[in-house]
């Protein structure tokens, strides 16, 4: 579940820390899934007033894609990216949780993490939420790609 005021991301009974950038990109995708978002309006809703390349909206995809997969976002060439995972809005009350549950991982730190807090006075507040199905597990494209030029690498020095 995604709080879109709050740019949080929920998966059971957990709070995910996602940055706030792949937060907001995850938000614009989300409060429009069927449009193709290019590159440009990215730029503008989530860097206003700031100058920065086109690498930092390639990486922030790449962020929400490790996450959801490589299959949530969809490119477009010379078009965008446009969201692909069914999705539904949700607004009404998140019930408290009597105990949340707690994840302790060995991971190393990234964009996302897990946490045992709740939403801050989740009963009281009205939440705009949206439900993401869950992915399939498939590689990621870029572990793939270091596999096969470690491989190559590996058979060209071999020889």
């Amino acid at each position: 579940m995604f709080d879109s005021k709050e740019l949080k991301l929920y998966k059971d009974d957990r709070k995910l820390n996602l940055k706030q950038k792949p937060a907001q990109i995850l938000e614009l995708f989300l409060s429009a899934p069927q449009t193709i978002h290019s590159k440009e309006d990215i730029l503008e809703k989530v860097w206003p007033d700031r100058k920065v390349t086109d690498q930092v909206v390639f990486q922030n995809i790449g962020h929400l894609r490790a996450l959801f997969g490589d299959d949530a976002i969809k490119t477009f060439s010379r078009k965008g990216y446009q969201w692909q995972i069914p999705c539904s809005a949700f607004d009404g009350t998140v019930e408290p949780e009597s105990q949340p549950k707690t994840t302790e991982t060995s991971e190393p730190a990234s964009d996302v993490s897990e946490s045992a807090d709740t939403p801050k006075n989740q009963h009281d507040s009205q939440v705009d939420t949206i439900t993401v199905a869950k992915p399939s597990n498939k590689l990621p494209l870029y572990v793939a790609a270091t596999v096969a030029i470690v491989a190559l690498v590996a058979y060209f020095v071999l020889i």
